[in-house]
């Protein structure tokens, strides 16, 4: 990590930051480019297309998947967000979760009169423990942390636990392998299932659990997330994406 923050500070003076979007110096994204961005609408199931309002999984692929909800900001092919994407994760750039986090509470905003109720639980997808070695920080985690605080809901990083590491799904083109790669890789964490004995409550039962990452390609990640939080007693699973593609 010391070898990142001095490769980080040579680029920084050598290549100075500039707005992605339009050149402005200074920033990665300008106000002005973060605010002509337009959220999807999200009126089609994503599994099987089907027209749904708001985001909604129809009953036969929310069975199916475990998703009852996927909310979305921009399709992944836009350029501008994918180079985002790609800073925020692979460059390590930490303060793009901020812009970021702005693009998921925009696309949030439509269903912030539901949110104002006490049983929603913010959820970021973990890395695993070396992937989380490897950049330092987790991107769903930064980005779950902006949402939370704006709309007061809690924020639980450790409600799920990768149980192994597996290759990056953005490397894994077939639907089936992905699936596969992906496979009985989630549980509860301990650490919450002990937060839960000490409570002596089940601190998932009837809650929605908004599980927070930054794209999804297929939605296996959100899908089997999703299951294993139904199986704890979760009410509704909801996934929120910045984007999708």
């Amino acid at each position: 990590m010391f070898f990142k923050k001095i490769s980080n500070f040579i680029l920084d003076l050598f290549f100075p930051k500039k707005c992605l979007g339009c050149g402005k110096n200074g920033t990665y994204i300008c106000q002005s480019c973060l605010d002509k961005i337009e959220i999807a609408k999200n009126n089609k199931c994503p599994f099987c297309e089907k027209i749904t309002p708001s985001g909604l999984i129809c009953q036969k692929c929310r069975e199916k998947y475990g998703l009852d909800r996927l909310i979305w900001a921009i399709p992944y092919f836009n350029p501008l967000i994918k180079n985002l994407i790609k800073n925020f994760k692979y460059n390590y750039v930490k303060e793009l979760a901020v812009p970021l986090g702005q693009i998921l509470i925009k696309s949030l905003k439509p269903f912030e009169f539901e949110l104002s109720e006490e049983n929603f639980i913010i959820a970021p997808i973990p890395l695993h423990r070396r992937r989380l070695r490897e950049r330092d920080f987790n991107q769903a985690e930064l980005l779950g942390e902006n949402v939370a605080n704006y709309f007061s809901i809690p924020l639980e990083n450790n409600v799920l636990k990768r149980k192994k590491f597996t290759p990056p799904q953005a490397k894994i083109k077939d639907y089936k392998t992905r699936k596969e790669n992906l496979k009985d890789i989630f549980e509860i964490n301990p650490k919450f299932v002990k937060k839960c004995v000490d409570v002596n409550q089940n601190l998932l039962k009837d809650k929605i659990i908004i599980l927070v990452d930054d794209v999804a390609t297929t939605g296996a990640t959100l899908s089997e997330a999703a299951k294993v939080l139904k199986k704890a007693g979760a009410k509704e699973v909801w996934g929120l994406v910045v984007a999708k593609g």
